[in-house]
């Protein structure tokens, strides 16, 4: 029986190994079966952009994917049409494709560049050229009716048929630019110009439509985003970079000798800094050109050196390279420019007020006193439209708008950049352009070379290295904002209004403390700096309060001592005693008369009759005849909680106290307890009773007398 017991439990025990052994050897196969899914998706070895956004997907969930080359566009499209690719990325969402293809939300958008022979703008472009299967065919024909669009299989086709003049411009994506670049033609960057719509990741597989949003929300994210971004310009910079190494090596240029760049001060192209060193539109412009090709370059900084010394090296070729500098026709017989980097007009500024709608042509001002700077084309535009005028000449334009607004000339000519950097800067509010007048000089700011090989080959490097320069970025650095007259004078208008407030808070505070100074004047003495009679009345109607001993102290004799030894002594006397009062008591203490005072304190714990005795009597020392004065008090002393009477009627008693005291030789303080004030009222009320009858009785006579 025990035997089949035990073979019982042996065999549940098999039983339970065995099922646990097969969940064991189980467990591998679920997890094999749960395995990741592997997406096809088109990315070539050149689209890094798509392989970024799969692979950023991969690493925020748990999709995999595998890349297979698809080159041509159009493959792409129909590839993921038939179901041989899950997803494609980069695409843009159009009508003919929606009843292709699923879209996700977008998720960035493509730098798109206009590729052309000379750097045309898209404006420019009557027939355009663009990939097979894009969406700029569609953009094109629905926006630019007027524009012409032709499709392209081939770059190369494409390439042809520029040069040939078949098409003036290409667009086409960042993904390009190397292509067009290392074929010779200009991009120019039209997302700012062109309405070019965000890319999506597109499928045709129903059981992929609910991973789209997934992939969007990936992609959207801030960082990822930032990523993205920063990807995208690292890759252009690149490109740039690479460019125009070989644009360097095929220029010949002798690299191992500095190329000088000598930098023409004008606001604010170049400028001193804060510790003399050179900053400006121009002087960015050539760090950049310079950093871009790792060319080495020393900045030829010389403020005080006339212009016409300047021009004069620049024909010479003693300097490489010249700006700002503005090209003409003289100046194209000896040197070669770049192309501008920026433009500047000609603008008259005046003195606010100053003939408002006078003169509309500059050549109506030769009754006027007019300033210009020492050899600025725009004292030799103005010398030309005034021929016979003398002008004031400036060595530069800060102390041209000084002698403007110092009444020394009527009006100052200078460009439109330079005088709202000037005035936005240095805060001037009295100078303002006169828009009344008509445009008289435009022109365009370069770099400038010497007409010699090396500025030919200089010339041509820095045209080209001037399309990859942000020239946004540079002049918000140093340009005032659009509005900045509007921004002036807000901040002037809230300036004063500070001022004002500032003045306001002042005068208040002056009022508050001559309302101190005045309060505290009417309410202390001003020989003992103690409260006085007024101080006391304020508060005559309140009660005692809990605690309190209200105190009434005469000074004996004190007339005496005014005869005796005179007011001057006497002054020192009520000095004296209410430094000894001070000293051994603390409390609101009140002079209310010549040599009377009251006290009101809560004795701050000491016994009455340990401060009576110093009360009553003290010792005054005479200076200069070293003698000692006894004087003595008569007092009256109301005690705490005696009695629930206002201030000013305990004041009567008290003082009747006091005199009590003083009438008699025995004592020189009486206390008022609740008997002693019992006493006093039935002595003193039938007085105060007749008292307030008279008054009353003189008050009704004034009141109802006849006006004569």
């Amino acid at each position: 029986m025990k035997l089949n017991t035990v073979r019982r439990h042996l065999l549940t025990v098999l039983v339970m190994l065995m099922f646990s052994l097969g969940i064991i050897l189980q467990t591998p196969l679920v997890k094999a079966s749960e395995a990741k899914k592997v997406y096809l998706v088109a990315a070539h070895e050149h689209d890094f952009l798509a392989r970024f956004i799969f692979s950023t997907i991969e690493q925020h969930s748990d999709a995999t994917f595998k890349y297979l080359d698809y080159p041509i566009f159009s493959e792409r499209l129909t590839a993921v049409e038939n179901g041989e690719l899950d997803f494609v990325a980069n695409i843009t969402y159009t009508q003919s494709r929606v009843n292709r293809f699923s879209f996700s939300p977008p998720t960035n958008i493509e730098p798109t560049y206009v590729f052309s022979v000379d750097g045309k703008s898209f404006d420019a472009l009557n027939t355009i050229g663009t990939t097979m299967g894009t969406a700029f065919t569609d953009i094109i024909q629905k926006y630019y009716p007027d524009k012409r669009v032709l499709d392209f299989n081939d770059n190369d086709v494409a390439f042809d048929a520029m040069n040939a003049g078949y098409i003036d411009g290409y667009i086409g994506t960042f993904l390009q630019l190397e292509n067009f670049l290392n074929a010779g033609f200009k991009p120019v960057l039209i997302n700012d110009q062109v309405s070019i719509p965000p890319v999506s990741i597109i499928t045709n597989k129903v059981e992929n439509n609910s991973l789209l949003s997934l992939f969007s929300d990936i992609i959207l994210q801030e960082h990822v985003q930032k990523q993205l971004r920063q990807y995208v310009e690292d890759y252009i910079s690149d490109i740039a970079i690479n460019q125009l190494k070989q644009k360097i090596k095929a220029a010949n240029l002798d690299l191992s000798r500095p190329i000088t760049i000598y930098l023409n001060p004008r606001q604010p192209y170049v400028f001193s800094g804060p510790e003399g060193q050179p900053k400006g539109i121009a002087v960015d412009f050539a760090k950049e050109i310079c950093a871009l090709n790792t060319l080495t370059c020393t900045f030829d900084y010389t403020p005080d050196e006339p212009w016409s010394a300047s021009i004069e090296k620049l024909k010479l070729g003693e300097r490489d390279v010249t700006t700002p500098i503005a090209s003409s026709r003289e100046r194209q017989s000896f040197a070669y420019f770049s192309r501008p980097f920026d433009s500047i007009d000609g603008v008259i500024a005046k003195r606010i007020g100053y003939k408002e709608k006078v003169h509309k042509h500059i050549s109506e001002l030769f009754a006027e006193k007019i300033g210009v700077v020492d050899n600025d084309i725009f004292a030799i535009v103005t010398q030309r439209l005034l021929p016979n005028k003398r002008l004031t000449y400036y060595p530069d334009t800060p102390t041209m708008l000084a002698g403007l607004a110092n009444n020394e000339i009527n009006y100052a000519i200078t460009n439109r950049v330079t005088l709202n950097k000037m005035l936005f800067d240095k805060h001037i509010s009295n100078i303002i352009e006169d828009r009344y007048f008509y445009p008289f000089y435009s022109s365009k700011l370069s770099f400038g070379f010497p007409k010699t090989e090396r500025g030919e080959a200089l010339a041509r490097l820095f045209n080209r290295t001037l399309d990859f320069i942000d020239a946004d970025s540079i002049n918000k650095r140093y340009l005032p904002p659009a509005n900045w007259r509007e921004l002036h004078e807000k901040e002037q208008e809230r300036q004063r209004l500070d001022v004002i407030i500032a003045l306001l808070v002042l005068l208040v505070l002056v009022c508050v403390f001559f309302w101190l100074v005045t309060h505290h004047r009417a309410n202390r003495d001003a020989l003992t700096k103690l409260k006085n009679r007024h101080a006391l009345n304020r508060i005559r109607k309140q009660a005692l309060g809990k605690g309190n001993y209200l105190i009434y102290i005469d000074l004996n004799k004190f007339k005496h001592i005014n005869d005796t030894y005179g007011h001057n002594v006497g002054d020192q006397v009520l000095r004296c005693y209410t430094k000894h009062l001070n000293q051994i008591i603390k409390g609101d203490i009140y002079r209310i008369g010549g040599d009377e005072f009251v006290i009101i304190s809560n004795l701050s714990g000491k016994r009455l009759d340990d401060i009576l005795p110093s009360l009553e009597s003290f010792d005054f020392l005479l200076r200069g005849k070293n003698t000692t004065l006894p004087l003595s008090t008569s007092v009256g002393v109301f005690l705490p909680d005696t009695s629930s009477l206002s201030i000013k009627q305990l004041l009567i008693y008290t003082d009747f106290a006091m005199y009590e005291a003083k009438n008699d030789p025995n004592k020189q303080s009486v206390v008022v307890d609740k008997q002693k004030l019992h006493e006093l009222i039935a002595i003193h009320e039938p007085m105060l009773r007749n008292r307030r009858t008279r008054a009353a009785s003189s008050k009704y006579n004034a009141n109802t007398s006849p006006h004569l």
